[in-house]
């Protein structure tokens, strides 16, 4: 006979709220009771309303888990929206037994890092995520698409998280961009404190930078203590030698695909030539003399944007680079601000040398003034100018590589103003 629910839960015996077991349990022990009392066209009815029943409750929850699903579909697309919103794109979100699925229509493929890198934080900063297996897809048309990551959102042994080698290494590099410039600065404001071992610091920087221009005229050069002795005649050994070393550099860096050691060995061969064949002796002894104080300026840059540089791996750069970029920030520093109070009158030009004095005409800044003929204010000039260029260098490197390893800066700033 056809019965309706409502009769189908008072043959059962259980209310409106019952679930699927709770149906089960009062059917197998009506049919129990029946079978006892011999009562078999009962156990007939019973049995077509627990199937009616049972139909139902079925029904019902399978209602419930698809708008559970789409519920869930629509909240995480928009996290996934409030994340990338300001570039116009298309989403789409499917959840799967296994995995997460968001479809992006309308991004270009150099957006993949910022794309990631904002929907892997709007979920690492939300506890919406049900999957710990996120598919973004990247399409072009309905059926290909430009690319496609997984992340991975499965806790470690601590529980903390999350992604994959890609994200995990792009993390790693973010945070190194953002911050080894502000820590550098306050290492090197720290050290402005302790004036003797700054002091220390930046002279073998200051020699470096005498040996430098020594080494890339042609000249043999040794540094010493507050001194750097050189030859007076050109060494084809020191030339082809130098040169030899910059091929290497260029050749390791085109082996392994780097582009930044294969810049600069190129730069500096180029430079070697200018400086051994073209420039006059008597240039050479004004450089020589302008790069001590020169070189704390732009061999500290140097050492602090190289930070940036992939350098070829027997360099062991990703190891030195850190001590690199202390060095360059105290001596930096020191230097830039040393410069910009002579220039206010705060400070003395510091004539003469280390071991003759303020009046040993042998001084660097003594030799610009009475061999090439610069005066004081010249001098403070080019030194304060070339600082601020080299600050200028270096606060570009550091936006420059900040926005590359974080693209999505440039979205939330466009978010800012929307």
């Amino acid at each position: 006979m056809d019965i309706n629910l409502e009769e189908c839960y008072q043959v059962l015996e259980v209310d409106e709220s019952a679930e699927v077991e709770d149906i089960e349990k009062a059917y197998f022990r009506i049919v129990g009771e029946c079978l006892k009392r011999g009562e078999k066209e009962r156990i007939e009815t019973v049995k077509n309303a627990y199937q009616l029943l049972i139909n139902h409750r079925k029904s019902q929850q399978e209602e419930e888990s698809a708008q559970g699903q789409r519920s869930y579909e629509q909240e995480v697309t928009n996290n996934v929206a409030r994340a990338l919103r300001g570039m116009s794109l298309m989403i789409k979100v499917e959840a799967f037994v296994d995995h997460l699925e968001i479809k992006i229509r309308g991004s270009k493929p150099h957006q993949k890092k910022a794309i990631l890198n904002l929907i892997y934080q709007s979920f690492k900063s939300s506890d919406i995520l049900q999957h710990t297996l996120v598919k973004v897809v990247a399409q072009k048309t309905v059926k290909t698409h430009f690319w496609q990551e997984d992340i991975n959102f499965t806790p470690n042994r601590n529980n903390q998280v999350y992604s994959n080698d890609y994200l995990l290494l792009q993390e790693a590099e973010k945070t190194l961009n953002t911050y080894v410039l502000p820590i550098a600065g306050a290492i090197a404001l720290a050290f402005s404190f302790a004036e003797v071992l700054t002091w220390f610091i930046g002279m073998w920087v200051h020699e470096f930078g005498h040996a430098t221009i020594a080494w890339f005229s042609g000249y043999r050069a040794m540094i010493t203590f507050g001194a750097t002795i050189t030859t007076l005649e050109k060494s084809n050994f020191v030339y082809f030698g130098i040169l030899f070393l910059l091929g290497l550099t260029f050749y390791t860096g085109w082996k392994e695909k780097k582009n930044s050691p294969m810049i600069v060995a190129v730069t500096l061969i180029m430079l070697q030539f200018i400086l051994t064949w073209i420039v006059s002796y008597s240039d050479y002894v004004t450089l020589m003399a302008f790069g001590g104080i020169g070189g704390e300026f732009y061999l500290s840059t140097l050492l602090i944007i190289a930070f940036y540089w992939r350098l070829p791996e027997k360099f062991y750069w990703d190891f030195w680079r850190f001590g690199a970029v202390a060095i360059g920030a105290i001596t930096f520093f020191s230097s830039f601000t040393k410069w910009h109070n002579i220039k206010v009158g705060r400070d003395n030009i510091p004539w003469g040398t280390l071991w003759g004095g303020r009046g040993d005409s042998g001084g660097d800044l003594n030799i610009l003034n009475d061999y090439s003929g610069w005066s004081a204010n010249q001098i403070i000039g080019t030194y304060v100018s070339l600082g601020n260029i080299c600050f200028m260098v270096i606060i570009s490197f550091y936006l420059f590589h900040l926005f590359k390893s974080r693209p999505e800066l440039w979205v939330k700033i466009r978010q800012l103003f929307r």
